[in-house]
């Protein structure tokens, strides 16, 4: 019996992946946490300037900062529902948090850690010097690994694989991947990532119960959308 979402991971798997991102989606959008808007603390001089030069009251002020918060928020998530869903994949493990390689990603047999990010510009300076010593690292503990620092999501909407030059280093075990290639390289298909992308749609459908159905149009948009990021197909 075939799978009703994706071949790569069982539909439970990615069930519980595409739930992991809804949750973080709030239950009622118009609805406004202070609470959560507190946490951080609201700056009040930025506010007097944005309602200034946005000509806009408090309360529309205060529904664009729940969105800006809500969407990051979800940006992270859905970072970590790559991860999650790559490590569902036979063969592989979602390290998670407490590992000593300190990676997000390992195959099963210790020849491939992967350290995987959503965007190219995702890390500061501090973090990409972080995530190299971690690679360095893993691959010095394990002689036979190739280690690499991977993003979903490129600056040129290309995909592909290289050694990863730092700071005039180089090292042929650590490498960066991106793009389709990232999911080609755990699930050996290359067309995993548009398959995850095509399942989604009828994923969510399944989790929220909800009857929207995309119009020709908005499914042409989203088409052209995944053709900016990952390339039009050969």
């Amino acid at each position: 019996m075939s799978n009703r979402y994706v071949g790569f991971v069982s539909d439970e798997h990615f069930l519980d992946c595409v739930k992991w991102v809804c949750r973080a989606y709030p239950h009622n959008p118009d609805e406004i946490d202070m609470e959560k808007l507190q946490r951080n603390t609201i700056d009040p001089f930025k506010v007097v300037f944005d309602l200034m030069n946005g000509n806009m009251g408090v309360d529309s002020w205060l529904k664009n900062e729940s969105i800006r918060q809500n969407d990051k928020t979800i940006n992270n998530t859905i970072g970590e529902f790559h991860q999650k869903l790559l490590g569902g994949v036979n063969g592989w493990d979602n390290l998670g948090v407490g590992d000593d390689s300190k990676v997000d990603l390992r195959k099963s047999d210790k020849t491939i850690f992967i350290e995987l990010k959503n965007k190219w510009n995702t890390m500061n300076s501090d973090a990409t010097e972080q995530c190299r010593k971690k690679l360095e690292r893993a691959v010095a503990d394990n002689p036979d690994a190739i280690a690499y620092w991977a993003y979903i999501i490129s600056q040129n909407g290309t995909s592909g694989e290289s050694t990863w030059y730092y700071h005039g280093k180089t090292d042929v075990k650590v490498k960066k991947v991106w793009g389709k290639r990232v999911y080609e390289l755990v699930t050996g298909n290359v067309d995993a990532l548009e398959n995850t992308w095509k399942a989604l749609p009828l994923a969510i459908k399944d989790i929220i119960k909800s009857g929207h159905v995309l119009s020709g149009a908005d499914e042409q948009k989203l088409r052209e959308f995944f053709e900016v990021a990952f390339g039009k197909p050969p």
